[in-house]
């Protein structure tokens, strides 16, 4: 009764603190996502900090750490309710990936310093993590991180890098031994963006927008008082921060979200749609539920203490495919007119599902491919063993 009552607390503030005639495109990434409106990223801004002031985006912390010590489900219940609308002002990588990571192997000073600005949605993040050579592959990373002192001394290139051109601060996966091979001698450093020798460069995805970016990183002095766990033991923080990016329900709520407004546009305009559609729909609404509940599964698990990487595999394998799946139904059931985008005045929803058709591609490459998950999944669970 209660996560209920809070559920319809989030819609209720939605409807009123979005603007008004908002158009939620949902970006490929889906969180993170500004919206391609001249006011979009100051929509970010101002949403963030008002989900912050309701102490929604730290809701799962220790209280010691200003969250709330709500459970993963209550947390799911709020991220479920923010892809479903698409809002704004979600940066996922702080909130949700990196400020457990810091809380779980940081040092109270880093504590101190960036989880209260994270919670109040004032301080924003990006991960530096694939490179032009090591993307799947990601402890080919060739990044270095050289120590000098009581700094390092970062070169390299990050790319992919979600959100970046918005964002304060990187989260960073670098080559401090410059010897070492595949995981070892990796260290997880905090890389304020500000620095000099960093320079962001924005990449247009297949939607002509800019949720990507490169980083690059030319002798940029790092403190060392930024790095997170262990000199070295970089590897380990970053399993920690890639099990909670990929324990996501957004997909499913955006498909959950398409099936409705597929629904609402078939019965207003009967003349346009296949008669197979009911059979078709039926079906993807079982497999957005079957989705649904293995994210809720995951988040059981995570309060028990009990969630595993391959379970986050499977809750992003299946909610990314399911995305992509979902989005192509969407545009053969409407024929033609799913194709239509933003500029044609016949376009349902004012493009939405194209749009969404061409941003679900990427769904099943970020945070890892779909043949990754595959394997964390063939190793883990079913303990095969590696080629």
């Amino acid at each position: 009764m209660e996560q209920e009552k809070f559920r319809q607390e989030v819609r209720a503030f939605l409807d009123r603190g979005l603007p008004r005639g908002w158009v939620d495109y949902i970006g490929p990434t889906i969180d993170d996502t500004v919206v391609n409106r001249e006011d979009g990223w100051q929509v970010f801004k101002d949403i963030a900090v008002k989900l912050g002031e309701r102490g929604w985006l730290s809701l799962f912390w220790p209280e010691e750490y200003g969250g709330q010590a709500c459970s993963h489900v209550d947390y799911l219940i709020f991220l479920e309710e923010i892809a479903r609308r698409g809002s704004p002002g979600y940066n996922a990588i702080g909130v949700k990936m990196l400020a457990p990571t810091l809380i779980e192997h940081g040092t109270e000073e880093q504590k101190e310093r960036h989880l209260k600005p994270i919670a109040g949605g004032e301080e924003f993040w990006c991960e530096g993590f694939s490179e032009p050579g090591a993307g799947s592959d990601l402890v080919s990373l060739q990044t270095k991180a050289i120590k000098d002192g009581n700094h390092f001394i970062i070169n390299g290139q990050k790319t992919w890098s979600t959100f970046a051109d918005y964002s304060d601060w990187c989260c960073l996966l670098a080559r401090s031994d410059p010897y070492s091979k595949r995981s070892r001698g990796l260290s997880f450093l905090l890389v304020d963006l500000s620095s000099p020798g960093v320079t962001v460069s924005s990449i247009k995805n297949i939607l002509g927008e800019s949720d990507f970016s490169e980083i690059f990183f030319e002798s940029v002095r790092v403190p060392k008082e930024n790095l997170v766990g262990g000199e070295n033991e970089g590897w380990q923080v970053a399993q920690t921060l890639l099990s909670y990016e990929r324990a996501a329900i957004a997909p499913v709520a955006v498909v959950k979200s398409m099936i409705d407004r597929l629904v609402n546009y078939i019965k207003a305009t009967p003349e346009r749609h296949r008669s197979n559609s009911r059979h078709t729909l039926a079906q993807l609404a079982i497999e957005a539920e079957i989705g649904r509940l293995i994210c809720y599964r995951v988040a059981w698990l995570q309060d028990k203490g009990m969630a595993t990487v391959q379970d986050a595999a499977i809750s992003r394998l299946y909610s990314s495919e399911l995305l992509k799946r979902a989005a192509s139904v969407a545009t053969q059931l409407l024929g033609l007119y799913g194709q239509l985008d933003e500029r044609g005045n016949l376009a349902p929803l004012h493009g939405w599902f194209a749009h969404l058709y061409l941003a679900s591609i990427g769904a099943t490459i970020i945070t890892g491919t779909s043949e990754i998950q595959k394997n964390l999944i063939a190793l883990g669970e079913l303990g095969l063993p590696r080629e």
